[in-house]
Formats: C-alpha cells, structure tokens, sequence
C-alpha cells in the first residue's frame, strides 16, 4: 500500500495513538511521522515495517482529516489572518527538506529564523509542530481561537492639530481632523480622483477646497478660500487617503479590474522551473469539437462544451478533466481542479452515473505545482486563493516556457481526433464553408454522455497509449518501466521524492467548490430554483419553523456537475449532505449549467408566448362579458315592472326541481343514443342476411359448373 504525505495511520490496538505521514524518502525507504495527538518533531519509520503493519492490519489509513482545517478567508478576523501569514512567512524561510526533518540541521534553522522575525526559538518550534500536526497547508497556522479578532476601538480623538508646529506662519487655518472632515475627504477621493479620467490626487484636493472651504466673492463671483474657518491642508488629505486605500485598490478604483489584473497584479511562481518527477500538472481549457444537446430536452441544442485538461508534466498522464457550457471562467476551472484531487471512481459514480474500476484511474494527488497559461482564468484573486490554501505553487507558462502549455494542447488533439469520427454533431473540415452541412442539426449527445465519452478516452490513453518518443531515464530502462502515462505515473509515485499529498473531500469541497446561499423554506432549502432536505433540517424541524417564524438565508456549497446534492457548513470541520425531495428527483443527473440553460430557454419561451396569452386573456373576457349579457337579457324578458322577482325564500326546493329536469334532460339524451344504436344494429343485421345470400347464389353456380 503506497504511502503518501498527509496520510492518517491509526493504531488499531489504541485508536487514540494516531500518526501523520510528513514525509517520504523513498531513496532511503523511510518515512517521517508525527503524533497528531501531542505535537512533536518528526521522528523516522522505515517504509517496509509500516506497509507490513498496514498489510496485517495493525495499522489502519483513516479516510478523513478531523484535524483538517477548512475556512475563507472572509470567514476569518483580522487577527487570525495576521497571526496565520506570520506563521506562513516563517514556515516558507525555515522548511527546506531535508534539512527540516534533521535535529540537529533543524535547531541551526529555527536559530537563524527566530533572529530574523525576531521570535523567540519555542514560538518558531510551536510554529512547525502546528504545521506538521494539522495537514500541512496555510490554515494549519491558524490559532486556536475562532470569532475573535482585534478589538474595534473608536480612534483617538485630538482636540488639536497632531504634529510639530508649522516653520512658517500662514494666513490659512489648519485643525485637526474631524469626523466631518473625514467625510468630506472620503467623498471628494471618490467623487474627483477614483474616476476614469484618472485626474491627480492634487486636483481633487483642489476640488475638495472649492467646493467645501470656498466662499463666494461679491466683486468677483468667483470663489475664494474662506479664510476665516480652518482648512484641511494637503498633507491630511494625502495621509487619509494612503490610511483608507491600498496602491491595489486605488488601481482597481481607477484603472478597473481587467486593467489591474492585467498590467499590476503580482505574478508569482517561476518560468523556469523544470519539472523533476511527478506532482507539476499543467492545465488549460479548448472548445470541444461537437455540438450537445440539453439533457432536459433534447430538442434544444446547447452549444459546444468547454473542455479542462489537467496533465502530469512527468508522466504525461491525464489527472483531471472538466466539461461544461459556461464559458471559461473560474466556476468552470473549479469543476476541472476537483475532479483532478478526488478519488475518479467516486467521482464518475456520483455525477456521471458511471462505472470504473479504481486501478483504471488511480490518480488523485494533490501536487506540489500547478501551470497555467499567463492569460487563463488560473490567474486571478480568486483561484490564488485557492491554490494558496491547498499549499501549492502557482507558476505561469511564460514567454520561457512555451513547451509546457503545448502538452496540454496535444492532448486535446489526441483525445477529440479519437472521437470526433463517431459523433454525430462533429464540427469536420467543411463547417461554415459553402454547401458544408450544419452539423448542430445532427447534434445528438447531451453534456453528461459526452463526458462519459471524454472519459472513456482518458482511461484508454492512460493506460495504453505507448509514448514512443518519451524519454526514459536509465532506472526506468533497467526496470522495465513502458512508455505507457499510467505505468510511468505510477513507477514516479513509488520512486518520488515524497511530494504529492491527498486531502479529504471535505477540504476539497470547501476550498473548490463554489460558494453561494440558499433559503430555508417551508418547502424545504430552496437553491437554484430546486428544493432540498437533510436529515438535520428534519430531525431540528427547520421547514416547520420557517413557516411558523420565516425564511432565512444559510450558506452552502454546490457541486456544479451535479445539482443532486449541495453541502451546509455545520462547523470547520463538519458538513451537512442535503439532497434533492422527491418530486425534483428527475434532475439528479442535470449539471447546474444545463438547469440554467433550460430557465434561460423557459422564459424566452415565456417572452415568445406573451402576445398568445394576452389574446387569449382579451378574448376570455369578451366571451365572458358575452355570455353575461345574453343572462342579462333573458333574465329582463322575464321582468314585472322592470324588475325581476327573485324567489330566495325557497332555495332548497327550487335546487331540487332543478335537478330533476337536468336528469330528465340527461335521460332524453341516453334514451336516443340507445335508439340509434339500435337501428344500426337492424341495419347491420339486414346487411349480413343480403351478403349471406349472395355467397349461397355464387356456390350453387359454382357446383353446377363442376357437374356440367
């Protein structure tokens, strides 16, 4: 049983004794533990005597993480981040393996990094064993505190100006801030300097004074300084606004978004950073080749489907794939890195209703570093974040680097020229041409068969496709490794260097999986126009309560390749599964992409119908009205007087004589139906006699032929 960084071994004669697995050296066959229990330094093992354990069952792997820390940022105070970033920097100078893991090398680093941040030796050790014992990521820093932070004080108050004196005296006022003054600074940045003419910080101070410390001549009209109250001066307004804004978000503010991240962002990682063995995936996204249709309807053509790639660098197996029709974005980047970090035979099971073998697909990993082109949507606050919180490196494939975006790229060749002869809906050579065929009109395939499809061709490259030009290495000869991606992933798990990690899927569902909010209802947690229970909203009596006292909001996690089940946040470490009621049961197999489609396509089906419904409306109640008139003048025809007597003493009996003229009525109907059918049958009778004696006339002609 291969052994991994972040495995849980657990002790089966003593549960409580649980170990974490640091680190593997594979060269030397041991393999560096700790006690999660009571934090410690990592003590060795060798390999073999902790795969004969786990072999005999002595020693067990637990499935989830309980020490596993899953949390936003936006869900954590000021003090937690600080407290956890300063940890971070520490950890990222000191942890240099194998360094770390030597005594007597690990006491010369801590010495040397305590000086630098100025920390004392047993903070710098706190540090690490709190990394070492709580899953290795950024989190893992976090202190043991939670809805805490820096306590929110009002600022100090001064009663004048705060600084030296001026040199020189001037015929201007100066005072000290004021709330009010705050105001005014906070309004005049926003209203003269955050805006798209970009004008200089030292024109919206001179606005700010026109407009709020100017007064109007009476000779001139203008205005002029109104001397006789204090002014904000320049370098008040300067200050106020360095405290309030960040260089980023006044770049944001004034240049945009796509401008920022465009031209000022911070790009980590390095270009040139070769990959030595298995754990550098590289990614990126194509159009697919093919038309789909909607698993709602198959009558309505969706599109072309957007298709991720993820791809070990080393071995040139595919590790994750993503499919979906929202245009490339983050959401559809979140589908293709959650399915790359998940166990494939859970994951084809749960969203695509699909079979698979475990050893088909064994890749699950999370690695060390993570490529993407410059301009993908990898490359942005959000998916930083991300990648931060998993521990990964983060590298863009720059102008130095154009090989490694190629592999992605070869293999979208590879797999669609597998395929495309086989779809119908297939985008050929002749597509848009004149006299091509309009392949949308063939399209056939929904978004969940062709990802089966995908799939499919994925299992059979891995495991055997021959790479005829890879380059083996002289151990791999000698051990008989095959040009084949799966073999060679394999052979670079066992022989690594100890740098792929798992995680738990609820870690991966926190940091992965999008985040939105859904409604407690009496009708059950209504998301995305769908309705959902769990066992904890039934047994708490959440849908009971919210019609007696109202809705409330809550915020969950969805899977966007399944709007099966979504996922309530019960704690850090604890989530809730709900899943879909019964009667919305036939959309367990739609993707969240495909149910918004099919809203999109309602209500333009809506705005089309719209001209039909107000006719029909319109004409209703002209028949209505009709049909009131004509009881109208009937009922005056029966008037005395010009008024009609109502008999409203004997309601009953009058019912009743009513109802007897109806049977009768209905009767008279029955008894002519009878009548009719009676006459028909006479007349089928007649008919059959009339047949008969023609069949009898043409036989005894027949027989007299025969005797003559």
């Amino acid at each position: 049983m291969q052994l991994v960084i972040n495995d849980l071994l657990q002790n089966t004669d003593n549960p409580e004794f649980i170990q974490r697995v640091v680190w593997v050296d594979m060269e030397h066959q041991l393999c560096f533990l700790v006690n999660v229990r009571e934090p410690s330094f990592p003590y060795s093992e060798e390999v073999h005597n902790i795969e004969t354990s786990l072999n005999k069952g002595d020693v067990t792997k637990i499935a989830t993480d309980p020490w596993a820390i899953s949390v936003n940022d936006e869900d954590l105070s000021k003090i937690e981040i600080e407290k956890r970033d300063k940890a971070w920097k520490v950890i990222n100078q000191i942890y240099i393996i194998p360094d770390i893991l030597i005594p007597k090398r690990r006491s010369e680093l801590i010495n040397m990094v305590s000086k630098s941040f100025s920390l004392s030796t047993k903070t710098v050790r706190q540090y690490l064993k709190r990394y070492w014992a709580r899953g290795m990521v950024k989190n893992a820093l976090l202190p043991d505190f939670n809805n805490c932070g820096k306590q929110q004080g009002k600022e100090r108050q001064y009663t004048k100006k705060a600084g030296r004196p001026f040199a020189f005296s001037s015929t201007i006022q100066r005072a000290a801030i004021t709330d009010e003054w705050k105001k005014i600074i906070r309004i005049s940045l926003e209203k003269y300097y955050f805006i798209r003419s970009k004008p200089s910080l030292k024109y919206a101070y001179q606005q700010m004074v026109k407009e709020y410390f100017s007064k109007e001549d009476e000779k001139s009209g203008y205005k002029v300084l109104d001397v006789e109250k204090p002014i904000i001066s320049y370098d008040q307004f300067y200050y106020w606004y360095r405290k309030w804004y960040k260089p980023e978000d006044a770049i944001h503010k004034r240049e945009g978004r796509r401008e920022f991240l465009q031209n000022y962002r911070a790009i980590t990682g390095s270009a040139t950073e070769d990959s030595m063995g298995i754990g550098t995936y590289a990614i990126d996204a194509t159009i697919g080749d093919i038309y789909l249709v909607s698993s709602l309807d198959r009558n309505i053509v969706i599109g072309r489907s957007v298709v991720y790639l993820c791809v070990d660098i080393f071995s040139r197996a595919i590790v994750g794939l993503g499919v979906g029709i929202e245009n490339m974005s983050g959401h559809s980047l979140r589908v293709a890195l959650a399915n790359t970090f998940e166990n494939k035979k859970d994951f084809c099971k749960r969203t695509l209703d699909m079979e698979i073998e475990n050893g088909e697909w064994p890749i699950h990993y999370i690695p060390h570093t993570l490529l993407a082109d410059r301009g993908s949507e990898l490359i942005s606050n959000e998916l930083t974040q991300i990648v931060e919180n998993l521990n990964v490196k983060m590298q863009n494939t720059g102008s130095y680097r154009p090989e490694l975006k190629s592999v992605c790229e070869k293999y979208f060749h590879i797999v669609q020229q597998h395929i495309n002869p086989f779809l119908p809906g297939a985008i050929q050579k002749d597509y848009m041409k004149r006299g091509g065929r309009d392949y949308r009109k063939k399209a056939v395939l929904n978004l969940n068969e062709y990802t089966q499809i995908l799939v499919r061709c994925i299992l059979f490259y891995n495991n055997h496709n021959f790479l005829s030009d890879y380059p083996l290495t002289q151990n791999m000869i000698e051990e008989k490794v095959r040009p084949i991606p799966i073999e060679i992933f394999k052979w670079g798990l066992q022989k690594g260097n100890g740098q792929l990690r798992t995680m738990s899927l609820d870690a991966i569902r926190s940091n992965i999986y999008p985040k939105s909010q859904a409604t407690v209802t009496p009708k059950g947690i209504h998301f995305g126009n769908l309705y959902y229970t769990c066992s904890k909203a039934v047994k708490e009596r959440w849908f009971s309560n919210a019609r007696i006292q109202g809705n409330w909001k809550m915020e969950i996690y969805y899977d966007p390749q399944s709007v099966a089940t979504i996922y309530i946040r019960i704690d850090r470490q604890n989530y809730e599964v709900c899943s879909l009621i019964e009667q919305y049961e036939m959309y367990r197999n739609v993707k969240e992409e495909e149910l918004v489609s099919l809203k999109e396509n309602l209500r333009q089906q809506k705005a089309e119908y719209e001209e039909a419904q107000m006719n029909g409306a319109i004409q209703l109640a002209q028949e209505i009205e009709s049909i009131v008139k004509q009881a109208k003048e009937k009922t005056q025809d029966q008037s005395l007087n010009g008024e009609v007597p109502k008999d409203i003493k004997n309601i009953r009996e009058n019912r009743e004589k009513e109802r007897e003229v109806l049977k009768r009525e209905q009767q008279a109907v029955i008894d002519q139906k009878n009548i009719g059918r009676q006459l028909n049958k006479v007349n089928h009778d007649t008919e059959s006699v009339k047949v008969l004696d023609i069949f009898r006339k043409k036989q005894k002609e027949v027989l007299r032929d025969e005797d003559n």
